[in-house]
């Protein structure tokens, strides 16, 4: 029987990430609230560069909110997206 390749790289990661919390222990409280810390950080970011940007180029341009609200989305999606990735990093 053969395993997919996805899946024994699944395993082998699952492996990795038991031996390590194994050595490492549970992490203090301190580690754990900075990274919710962070984790805020990495959403808001873009949010707010995204609705800045908006509100300049709304402010140039005359308009009303049609960038500001674009870029904020935007800015949302991509937050939520690098949280995604950093959560599931290796």
């Amino acid at each position: 029987m053969t395993v997919p390749g996805d899946l024994l790289t699944a395993v082998r990661l699952r492996v990795a990430r038991l031996r390590r919390s194994q050595e490492e222990g549970e992490p203090s409280l301190s580690r754990q609230l900075a990274q919710i810390g962070v984790l805020g950080w990495i959403v808001v970011t873009p949010a707010l560069a995204g609705m800045f940007l908006g509100r300049w180029l709304d402010h140039m341009r005359g308009e009303g909110i049609f960038w500001a609200a674009s870029l904020l989305f935007l800015g949302v999606a991509l937050g939520f997206w690098s949280a995604w990735r950093w959560m599931h990093a290796p």
